[in-house]
């Protein structure tokens, strides 16, 4: 008899997944042009791996340092001490940067990254 068992983010536990709740905005059934407005908004809850989860914000945090270090040498009377990053996680665990049009983010983590 064998056993195997999924590497996660702690070796001693399996791979735990996380629900992610996103959302999809469709047509209306009623909808008659390609001007109208009418959307509807579907929701569905997603299970995704924490290993796809870590996987993600470490690359986040890797080009987050390139920043850190691009900005640290841009300016010799200001530094940059630290930086906030909104992220959205989609139903697939794409860890992805919001830019948001307006000061309301809805959903998503906030990130906040300061240098050792």
């Amino acid at each position: 008899m064998s056993t195997s068992k999924t590497v996660g983010m702690n070796s001693e536990q399996p791979d735990a997944e996380v629900p992610v709740i996103t959302v999809d905005y469709g047509v209306d059934d009623g909808e008659k042009s390609v001007f109208s407005r009418t959307r509807t908004a579907v929701t569905h809850v997603t299970r995704i791996s924490t290993d796809v989860l870590a996987r993600g914000v470490a690359d986040l945090c890797q080009y987050v340092g390139g920043v850190f270090d691009q900005a640290s040498t841009a300016s010799d009377t200001l530094e940059l001490t630290g930086l906030e990053v909104h992220v959205q996680v989609t139903g697939k665990g794409e860890v992805r940067l919001v830019g948001a049009t307006s000061a309301e983010i809805n959903g998503g983590m906030k990130l906040i990254f300061q240098r050792r």
